[in-house]
């Protein structure tokens, strides 16, 4: 499998002037390591979108004594 992404060639980026392989195979233990695809783009890996970060959204309830103060029995 590896011999045949090998026999792929390279991408040759004509905006970076770089080199990619055009098949590239990561198993999970790469992926595990550390390791992402090699691709060209200033911004590192990007191929997955980040979710935006959810706001606590709460009600402030009306604070009194009387609910301040345990009633005792």
């Amino acid at each position: 499998m590896r011999q045949e992404a090998a026999s792929a060639g390279f991408y040759e980026s004509p905006g970076w002037g770089t080199k990619h392989p055009r098949l590239q195979i990561l198993t999970v233990a790469d992926l595990l390591d550390g390791r992402s695809i090699d691709y060209p783009s200033r911004h590192g890996n990007v191929t997955f979108k980040r979710a935006p970060k959810a706001e606590e959204q709460f009600e402030q309830l009306p604070f009194s004594e009387e609910a301040g103060q345990a009633k005792s029995p």
